[in-house]
């Protein structure tokens, strides 16, 4: 049975900043910042991995990297960057008339 160790957590590292680098290149300007996608990345697969030793589920490194993936969706898909994801769109300048 793998224990939690700093070993597992250079791996687990590892494997976010991998994962992370390789999505921000590939989505660029659509998602989140490339540092951003790095940093969920490694959080995202050394809590995955994590729970994936405390649990007893291998060595964790499939969850880690499966972990890192699933935050990386999840935080790129719900992003609002642009501003007609945030605010609507909506044309300030149209006029209505009324009829009468």
């Amino acid at each position: 049975m793998t224990t939690l160790s700093a070993t597992a957590l250079f791996w687990f590292i590892s494997i976010g900043i991998t994962v992370g680098l390789i999505f921000g290149m590939v989505i660029k300007n659509e998602g989140r910042s490339l540092y951003a996608n790095i940093t969920w990345g490694t959080v995202g697969a050394v809590v995955v991995g994590s729970i994936g030793i405390w649990l007893g589920f291998g060595d964790g490194v499939i969850f880690s990297l499966v972990g890192s993936l699933s935050v990386l969706f999840i935080a790129n898909v719900f992003h609002q960057h642009h501003k007609e994801d945030i605010f609507g769109h909506v044309d300030l300048g149209i006029k209505i008339k009324r009829k009468e």
